[in-house]
């Protein structure tokens, strides 16, 4: 008998590929393990210039705040409060009547109350004697040059009380900008010097602080009225100051320019 080949195909279905295996994790390099040190020291905090700069504007005053009182007294209540009221409606028609354009008139504060006699017996008993009646308006007058012929006016009219006169700068933004603009150069120019005399350069802002305020209104010393309308209350307004202050730090380069 004659013995013949077999030959076996890889797309044969019974044939077997034999492939060797290789381990990948015997390929993998060695880590070396470093032992766990210290952490690494925080960088130094730079330094730091702190100035502060100041500066003011001032704002001439533009309008006049005036508070007018009228008293009356009266056997009741109701005698009182007539009077008041006629006085008070004079005095409103003489201040309205010095013709300025804009002026404004309001009512803020009225009040009745009465007034007590003490016995002389010496009982200790209290009556009431009469009542006292107490109208107040304020008055704002946006012409600074009229403001003595309002004042005079009233007077005449039967105001008996100036309750307070206050002078205002209407409109202070421009002036608290400019402010808070040379108070930061101020500020600005003093970091400057001190990086200067100490063989540095000035770097970035790193803080900020500060701003400015609205002036408050300005009340003059006393005031002497006249009682003839032959001469005006003469008035000077002055000037009001807008105030800035900030507080600037800046950070310091080695190295001077």
């Amino acid at each position: 008998m004659t013995a013949k080949a077999r030959t076996l195909s890889l797309s044969s279905p019974g044939a077997f590929l034999f492939v060797p295996l290789v381990l990948l994790s015997s390929c993998t390099p060695a880590v070396a393990q470093v032992p766990a040190g210290p952490p690494p020291s925080p960088p130094e905090e730079a330094g730091t210039i702190q100035v502060t700069g100041q500066a003011q504007i001032r704002v001439p005053a533009d309008r006049v705040l005036i508070s007018f009182t009228v008293e009356t007294e009266g056997p009741s209540a109701g005698d009182a409060t007539e009077e008041n009221a006629n006085k008070m409606e004079r005095v409103i028609s003489a201040v309205r009547g010095v013709g300025i354009s804009g002026m404004e008139v309001e009512t803020y504060g009225y009040s009745l109350r009465p007034e007590y006699q003490v016995s002389r017996e010496g009982t200790g008993t209290r009556t009431i004697s009469g009542y006292r009646a107490q109208n107040n308006i304020r008055v704002t007058v946006p012409e600074i040059d009229a403001v003595g012929d309002v004042l005079d006016r009233a007077v005449e009219a039967g105001a008996n009380r100036v309750a307070n006169l206050q002078f205002e700068a209407s409109d202070t933004r421009a002036a608290r900008l400019e402010a808070l603009q040379d108070a930061v150069a101020s500020a600005r120019e003093q970091a400057e010097t001190i990086a200067l005399a100490m063989g540095v350069r000035l770097g970035i802002a790193l803080e900020v602080q500060g701003g400015a305020t609205a002036p408050s209104p300005r009340t003059p010393g006393a005031i002497m009225l006249r009682a003839s309308a032959e001469t005006t209350t003469p008035v000077e307004a002055g000037d009001h100051l807008v105030s800035a202050s900030v507080s600037i730090k800046y950070r310091i380069l080695e190295g001077g320019s």
